[in-house]
């Protein structure tokens, strides 16, 4: 008995330790409900900058920036999941890789599907959508009320919202998504807004989708994202299977970090003289130590 009150008690001082010094929430794993970042960090994705970069939109990732060894920071595998406990529940695994250059964002999308264009008719599609933060104070993942903001201290939500029907283009087509934005009470008009997102996809039948979109970083477009800050700029993603809008699978909150490096690289910079100054006295102490045991 003492020894499980010992253990209980040490784990009681792990805990308050945990929450207390690293700030750690306590709260329970539980799907599709609530924010997501009031139970783990926000991941954060670095685009790959490549000054040349430029894009043949066809849905085949050809260009060899996309496979860059460098972008080790701007490849991900990002888990989504529709409603848990539901008849409909799926989860799938898309790989997201980003690329910048002077003028645009590229965004490669890649996950698998058994069922590609779908030929059910009426509402039920495959699509990807993206929901970039405009100027949300407390963006989430989680619309408790739809695609409002108001719980999350209003604001505006850039939508780029891409579907695919029986009908659409053909394998290999390049074509503007539609690009839409919602705010405190819900959706914007269409007409208020251009599409600035262009996007180029392929498929192999009944197996997978591969979708390339390019988005200028500033657009002027109140309803858009602009992406000409050094900031991290949050979003979630969605995607359709076989089904309606409603019934989809969702990601939790990410940010593609926009912050450049060469602060960073500045700061490290500076310390590279006081590194060396710090060998140099260092190898000097050693030396005449050296020596004094020697004459002793």
């Amino acid at each position: 008995m003492v020894g499980n009150k010992r253990l209980g008690l040490a784990l009681g001082i792990l805990l308050f330790f945990t929450v207390t010094i690293l700030g750690a929430p306590i709260t329970k794993a539980f799907w599709g409900y609530g924010d997501c970042g009031d139970g783990h960090p926000i991941t954060t994705m670095k685009a790959l900058y490549d000054k040349n970069a430029e894009i043949d939109l066809d849905g085949i990732p050809s260009e060899s920036f996309w496979a860059d060894p460098n972008n080790i920071n701007g490849s991900y595998t990002v888990p989504l999941a529709s409603e848990f406990n539901t008849s409909s529940f799926f989860v799938v695994y898309m790989n997201l890789t980003f690329v910048i250059n002077d003028e645009y964002l590229y965004v490669l999308c890649k996950w698998f599907d058994n069922s590609t264009r779908p030929s059910l008719g009426g509402n039920n599609y495959d699509g990807l959508y993206f929901c970039w933060n405009i100027n949300v104070p407390n963006f989430s993942a989680y619309f408790i009320d739809g695609m409002v903001t108001q719980p999350m201290g209003g604001g505006d939500v850039d939508n780029w919202d891409w579907t695919c029907l029986s009908a659409s283009p053909p394998n290999g087509s390049s074509y503007y998504c539609r690009d839409m934005c919602f705010g405190t009470t819900g959706w914007y008009d269409p007409n208020l807004e251009i599409d600035h997102v262009k996007i180029g996809y392929s498929f192999i039948e009944n197996k997978s989708y591969t979708l390339e979109l390019q988005r200028k970083l500033v657009t002027n477009d109140p309803y858009d994202v602009q992406f000409n800050e050094k900031k991290l700029y949050k979003f979630n993603m969605g995607l359709m299977n076989d089904s309606t809008h409603e019934d989809h699978a969702i990601s939790w909150t990410f940010a593609l970090d926009l912050t450049e490096d060469e602060d960073q690289n500045q700061i490290d910079g500076f310390f590279v003289p006081i590194l060396f100054s710090i060998t140099f006295i260092a190898v000097i102490v050693i030396i005449r130590k050296k020596k004094l045991i020697h004459n002793h």
